[in-house]
């Protein structure tokens, strides 16, 4: 199949925090190995800010004094939520957010569910949304490439698919303003994502 980008709305709005600022956001979802570091990376490269939701997450792991494994960071990222409530991560990124859009564009990468998003509009006006979509078996190859800490094996691999599509992912990319699916090598994104922030006016 290829390369194929799916635009599910017209919405490219600017995002605002209290007052007009500067950039704009979008936000990207999708499932593990999906491509959401690869779009951020070149997102970078255009002069956006990133932001990961998943740095969030690997700053706390690192505050409790925990080594970085799958079952530290799957842990750590379910007792945040229950001891703080569903938006905690979202929450701790607003002061980094709300400093970075008064001088570009910012990508926020890895948001994984519906209350984050909610959150997130109450703060930012309007955000455009990209999702990110692979098949099962590519998104496990890449991982393996990549050798995050968070990664791991296959059974590590099955517990993080169904801890974040119980987030309620799969809601959160039904609201994306586009779908992207990535169905090419890893080295294929790469020289597409330009052409995709492009399009999307980033």
């Amino acid at each position: 199949m290829g390369w194929q980008v799916e635009y599910t709305s017209k919405r490219h709005v600017r995002g605002t925090i209290g007052h007009s600022m500067a950039g704009r956001v979008l936000v990207l979802c999708g499932p593990p190995g999906s491509g959401k570091s690869v779009v951020a990376r070149v997102a970078s490269e255009r002069g956006m800010s990133i932001l990961s939701l998943g740095d969030i997450v690997r700053a706390e792991m690192t505050s409790r004094g925990l080594p970085e494994t799958p079952e530290n960071v799957g842990l750590t990222a379910l007792s945040m939520r229950e001891e703080h409530g569903e938006e905690v991560v979202v929450e701790r990124l607003i002061p980094s957010l709300t400093s970075a859009l008064e001088k570009s564009d910012v990508l926020i990468d890895g948001m994984r569910q519906p209350e984050e998003m909610e959150h997130l509009r109450q703060h930012v006006e309007d955000v455009t949304v990209v999702a990110m979509s692979a098949s099962t078996g590519l998104r496990m190859e890449w991982l393996e490439e990549r050798g995050r800490g968070e990664d791991g094996g296959v059974t590590e691999f099955a517990e993080r698919e169904e801890r974040e599509w119980g987030w309620g992912l799969e809601m959160l990319i039904e609201q994306a303003d586009a779908i992207v699916l990535n169905d090419g090598s890893l080295e294929e994104l790469e020289s597409r994502s330009e052409m995709i922030l492009e399009a999307l006016g980033f």
